[in-house]
């Protein structure tokens, strides 16, 4: 009798699976990565179901536990066990929780100091890899994904228009990326790291649920009715970047590159300041401006400095520059005798003395996209938003000195990975000799700068803007459909490219 209700309730979830042809449950695939989000392979998986019973089903044998179960790969297949029974099964495992209940992987761990084990609605694709890995791919649909993102990409405190500002944001997102996997063949959409959008890296929140499920099925479309690359960010300096000044181009030629209408630089303060980027003065002045009316003011990362000294701003670009070159070579120049800034190697041993640090351009958001570095070896010069930050890393970890410090609004902290963003100016102290003794950077916000500004959607919303207007405040002339009355989705994008993000 107990076999034939478990093959009973194999059939009855396969009918299930086999019934969710509309667009409303199009199923959704996330590549979910180890701990800290460092690999798509796991050396293992253990796996529990917050309902009791998980069913693991392979072409030829199914496993029913009551209890976690252990799955670790072999040259033979996928060992499959709790404390009472084992099974060598084939790849892939198709892995379903009892009761439409969740499954939870307890061999990885999210949130702050990895403080859970995540819980994953829908159902798990275990693969063995040709390496005797795993891959873990959740099967969800759309809006059960954006359950997991939304408060992992936002705080749930945030108000409810915010919330659902960015359930829309990453619900066009989700839509794209459908498209342009199914054209790739990959065999997921995303994963579930910063790379694509961050999933259940937070537990499920009711308001996060809330602004997903008030704005069901609702994305943008550009002026074409495409569906728009919905980038958002977490704070800016005060004005976002436009798209083409941080990713477009992949040769120096091509940089900056063609701009998309509705990704240009949009304005997130609440007055009518207008910078000159092109006068330092200037830039420099608004950057050291912690008071400036805007609605980020109560991002942490608004306003930050960082203080480096001239031997350790030397270790660091030293560190860095070379490595640049290796991956970006066409971003990473070197000034010849006649002027002209070409692609060569970097001397062994680095740029020598640091003489001087300027920006030589910068975008229409006064985020900067060439940096030009004179050193006694030579004067370099770098370019593209990821590269200056990568350049400028804020790391002991390349000066083997005391900790360095970021200084934030209100905080501060230590060894940051990653310069926080392109809106940077510096402030250069000189000795009496004129050489370099200390470098002041200051700058604004944090992230690529491109799209929505989630703080400043936080403002917004405080401010009484509703979802659509903060869309629209950081979009341009887009409009909003239900993309569940669209029967055909590809017809939503020109063509399937490949991301921009470069």
């Amino acid at each position: 009798m107990e076999h034939r209700l478990k093959i009973l309730w194999v059939v009855v979830l396969l009918l299930v699976l086999g019934s969710s042809a509309a667009a409303r449950d199009e199923e959704f695939r996330v590549a979910i990565k180890t701990d800290g989000f460092s690999d798509l392979y796991h050396d293992s998986a253990v796996i529990s179901s917050d309902g009791g019973s998980v069913m693991l089903i392979d072409y030829h044998h199914n496993f029913f536990s009551d209890r976690p179960v252990t799955l670790t790969p072999t040259a033979e297949g996928i060992l499959v066990e709790n404390d009472q029974e084992v099974l060598l099964m084939g790849s892939p495992i198709w892995v379903y929780p009892e009761h439409n209940s969740r499954l939870t992987l307890e061999s990885i761990r999210r949130g702050d100091a990895w403080g859970f084990s995540p819980s994953y609605r829908g159902f798990l694709e275990i693969t063995l890899t040709p390496a005797q890995k795993l891959q873990i791919i959740n099967t969800v649909t759309v809006e059960e994904y954006l359950y997991g993102v939304v408060p992992s990409e936002m705080p749930v405190s945030a108000p409810m228009a915010a919330l659902e500002a960015q359930a829309v944001a990453s619900r066009t997102f989700v839509v794209r990326a459908i498209i342009e996997a199914r054209a790739a063949g990959r065999s997921y959409h995303v994963d579930d790291s910063v790379f694509a959008q961050v999933y259940n890296n937070r537990q499920e929140d009711i308001r996060a649920k809330q602004a997903v499920d008030q704005t069901c099925g609702i994305v943008m479309l550009d002026k074409n009715g495409q569906l728009v690359r919905s980038y958002f960010h977490s704070t800016s300096s005060g004005f976002t970047a436009a798209a083409h000044e941080v990713w477009g181009g992949n040769t120096r030629t091509s940089f900056p590159g063609t701009p998309i209408p509705y990704l240009q630089s949009r304005s997130v303060l609440t007055t009518d300041l207008v910078v000159d980027w092109n006068d330092e003065t200037q830039v420099l002045a608004f950057l050291k401006d912690k008071s400036i009316a805007g609605f980020e003011r109560k991002s942490p990362w608004f306003r930050w400095q960082i203080r480096l000294t001239r031997s350790q701003l030397e270790a660091i670009i030293n560190a860095n520059l070379a490595k640049l070159y290796q991956t970006q070579p066409e971003f990473v120049l070197t000034r010849q005798d006649n002027g002209e800034f070409v692609p060569l190697p970097i001397p062994t041993a680095g740029i020598g003395e640091l003489l001087d640090l300027r920006v030589t351009a910068r975008g229409s958001g006064g985020n900067a996209l060439t940096l030009e570095i004179a050193g006694s070896s030579g004067v370099y010069r770098v370019s593209k938003e990821l590269n200056i930050r990568s350049l400028l890393c804020p790391s002991n970890q390349y000066t083997g000195t005391e900790d360095i410090v970021v200084y934030r609004m209100d905080d501060q902290i230590l060894n940051y990975p990653l310069l926080p963003s392109a809106n940077i100016a510096f402030e250069i102290i000189r000795n009496h000799n004129n050489d370099i003794v200390e470098v002041v950077i200051y700058g604004g916000g944090i992230g690529h700068g491109v799209g929505m500004s989630q703080w400043g959607a936080r403002g917004m919303a405080e401010a009484g803007y509703s979802y659509a207007e903060i869309l629209t405040s950081f979009y341009a002339e887009i409009s909003l459909i239900d993309i569940y009355q669209v029967s055909d989705w590809h017809s939503l994008v020109y063509s399937v490219e490949n991301n921009d993000r470069k």
